[in-house]
């Protein structure tokens, strides 16, 4: 049976906790360091992006996928994806 062992000595000393707290109180006087007038530099929008990766997963290609020779936006929805008929313009079928 293994046995465990309580430490009694202490993690953290006294003096390290005094000298992080000294830190801790300086830190919102860095703000004063920045230019009175600056300004913050403005947000970019990050695009949205998703990845699917997928293996058939029972879904049958040819009720799936559009037929073979049609591509870009005019191609006629398959049976799985005519349930996806309103939502149209939100999504790509890559095959």
């Amino acid at each position: 049976m293994k046995t465990f062992h309580v430490s009694t000595q202490r993690a953290l000393s006294r003096r390290h906790f005094l000298r992080g707290a000294g830190v801790l109180l300086g830190l919102p006087l860095l703000d004063a360091m920045l230019p009175a007038f600056a300004q913050a530099s403005p947000e970019v929008a990050v695009p949205r992006r998703f990845l699917g990766i997928c293996n058939n997963l029972g879904v049958l290609p040819e009720k799936f996928f559009p037929a073979i020779g049609q591509s870009g936006r005019d191609y006629t929805l398959s049976p799985y994806l005519e349930h996806l008929r309103d939502f149209r313009s939100d999504f790509t079928v890559c095959s």
